[in-house]
């Protein structure tokens, strides 16, 4: 097993990955039918955004975080985090592993800021986004509609290439 960089070539991989990881858990967006593969559009989506995954030595990949960012000017400072990891391969290092990858590779390219969001309930991966540094800012009220409930998300962020803020300024 192995983390690191995903290449526009394993797009079909990736792509399996997240319909796998879709059907596991509920707290990706998307439901495991409705996540479609655009050949294209995803070999883009890897070659301008940053993707690393956790790799089996046959080249599955198992788990990922995806950083986009954006062209516009007044926002490139920043990305926006995506991830998932198969349940199999969760509490053993390989969460973190990605996000210090991640992490290390914005420093790296002058990011500012990452941010993400999170279901209220995820607890595990608020724990997870906490010991990585990242810290509450807001919530998104009733912004996830699934099993006929209404859930809230948690909007996270990380400052980098700057001292950290305390612990204490945490909003939530």
């Amino acid at each position: 097993m192995r983390v690191e960089r995903i290449n526009a070539d394993e797009a079909i991989n990736l792509y399996q990955c997240m319909k796998q990881i879709d059907k596991e858990t509920q707290f990706m967006l998307y439901l495991p039918d409705e996540r479609t593969f655009e050949t294209l559009k995803l070999y883009e989506d890897i070659q301008h955004n940053y993707y690393v995954g956790v790799k089996k030595n046959d080249g599955t990949i198992v788990g990922y975080i995806s950083l986009h960012i954006s062209n516009i000017e007044k926002v490139k400072h920043k990305g926006y985090i995506t991830t998932g990891l198969m349940e199999e391969y969760q509490q053993q290092g390989f969460a973190t592993k990605m996000f210090e990858e991640t992490i290390a590779w914005a420093r790296n390219q002058d990011l500012r800021r990452l941010e993400l969001t999170v279901l209220t309930h995820n607890n595990p991966a608020i724990n997870l986004y906490e010991k990585m540094g990242f810290m509450i800012e807001g919530i998104k009220r009733e912004s996830i509609y699934m099993e006929g409930l209404y859930h809230d998300e948690l909007y996270m962020a990380k400052m980098l290439n700057k001292e950290e803020p305390l612990a204490e300024a945490n909003l939530w």
